[in-house]
């Protein structure tokens, strides 16, 4: 038995000696082994091929090779592939796995290689959009040790059904008042909009595991008739990046304004730290504390504030069918009012979780929830009542990938408002589609 491959067969004996492959591992049959990987079943596959004479057959080097990269074993799957490619260099199935098993084992160079030689071969589509999904990520990744360029611009449009997050009805209840007839204003208002938003990114290595970046970004949302409530963000960062081992680091300052209605209505000037661990094969955490000092305009003057924030956020993924992959996040944070109106400071806590899956090569599915509780600091004035509101959140969405850098998104959110203050409740639908073109 050739050496490269008795290093395999030894490497799937300790790997389930160790209790790493799960399942009851018995000889199988090539076919055997090909359906439990195309049927998903690569933690089954993965343990018979340490049982099996993969030397019998060279087509076993690559249905096992590929339920090693499955289950989290890339640099097992990169040998087994490696040693079936030298064999079949014609194969297009053998190379793209080859690709995909150095990208999960972290050499980029040969991943690009070997997925631009797939690409060369004119494959079907949606083998190119798959291939083009690990070409960005490639692309991110490279950003630690090549200067990149990155921008995107993007257009839709949508119906939102509470434009201004008014009450449903302009007569409330309140504390102390009782009955009122609030003022239209605050009644909630419907009506279709239009969505603009571009951003581009620069990113340059100076060090071994180093780099500075900058980033600037637009976006704005136009109502067809309620024209009051249009809203625009503009902002622009500047920070460094550090990557060492498993520890990744971050450092930004960011300057960002909002208008509503073409006026200036706030700016902020923050700092944000991340320290992004990676903690499993697949999982990855990360703790990013921030402060930020909020600058109002005109009347809302009053509402000046310091925001100061730290979230913790795990992420997992999974090497199988449709690529799913989850985020759980939990945050807490304080908006200190700084223009002694401590009705308008709060303390924030939240808890948000989603999920996103390829279930085809060209689309991605997105869902979330979340959860955030606001409890203000005094007393609203006149009602002698201290607010508290509780947020809920859900969404979901769905994106097509064509063509080399366009695609098409389709989202659904729903936001519901409940605060001990009935002025504060509402309930809002938001429905939107947008086309998104990336610059590389």
């Amino acid at each position: 038995m050739p050496r490269c491959a008795r290093w395999i067969r030894v490497a799937w004996a300790v790997c389930i000696a160790a209790g790493y492959c799960t399942g009851y591992a018995t000889a199988a049959t090539l076919d055997e082994v090909r359906a439990a990987v195309e049927s998903g079943r690569s933690d089954s596959a993965y343990a018979h091929c340490a049982e099996t004479d993969t030397a019998a057959d060279t087509a076993f080097d690559l249905w096992c090779g590929i339920a090693a990269v499955d289950v989290g074993r890339p640099a097992v799957g990169v040998l087994a592939l490696e040693r079936y490619v030298l064999t079949h260099p014609d194969d297009v199935r053998g190379r793209l796995e080859l690709a995909r098993a150095y990208f999960y084992a972290g050499d980029d160079r040969r991943s690009r290689r070997e997925f631009e030689a797939v690409l060369s071969t004119d494959p079907p589509e949606t083998v190119r959009v798959g291939i083009r999904r690990y070409l960005d990520a490639l692309r991110i990744r490279e950003r630690e040790y090549l200067a990149q360029v990155t921008g995107y611009v993007e257009g839709g449009g949508g119906y939102d059904s509470n434009v201004n997050g008014g009450v449903a009805q302009a007569v409330i209840g309140l504390p102390v008042l009782g009955q009122v007839s609030v003022i239209n204003a605050a009644v909630g208002k419907s009506d279709g909009f239009g969505w603009l938003s571009a951003g581009m990114q620069l990113n340059r290595p100076v060090a071994p595991g180093a780099s500075v970046f900058a980033t600037l970004w637009g976006n704005g949302t136009f109502y067809a008739s309620e024209n009051d409530f249009d809203l625009g963000n503009l902002g622009i960062a500047l920070g460094g990046r550090y990557q060492t081992g498993l520890d990744a680091f971050a450092l930004t300052y960011a300057h960002a304004v909002i208008t509503l209605d073409e006026a200036s209505f706030r700016r902020s000037d923050g700092i944000g730290f991340e320290w992004r661990r990676q903690v499993a094969e697949q999982t990855t955490l990360a703790i990013a504390p921030q402060f930020a000092r909020l600058s109002y305009h005109g009347d809302n003057a009053a509402r000046d504030a310091n925001f100061s924030a730290i979230a913790v956020a795990l992420r997992r993924a999974w090497l199988t069918a449709w690529q799913p992959v989850a985020t759980l996040s939990v945050y807490g944070a304080d908006e200190h009012n700084r223009e002694s109106s401590p009705w308008l400071g709060r303390k924030l806590y939240g808890v948000g979780g989603d999920v996103s899956v390829a279930p085809a090569s060209a689309w991605t599915i997105t869902a979330a929830v979340g959860y955030q509780r606001s409890n203000y600091d005094g007393p609203y004035p006149i009602l002698d009542t201290t607010r508290h509101d509780d947020m809920f959140s859900a969404s979901v969405g769905a994106t097509y990938l064509f063509g080399r850098a366009w695609s098409a998104r389709l989202e659904y959110q729903y936001t519901r408002n409940r605060s001990n203050l009935d002025l504060f409740d509402y309930d809002r639908d938001l429905v939107a589609i947008k086309l998104r073109h990336d610059f590389y």
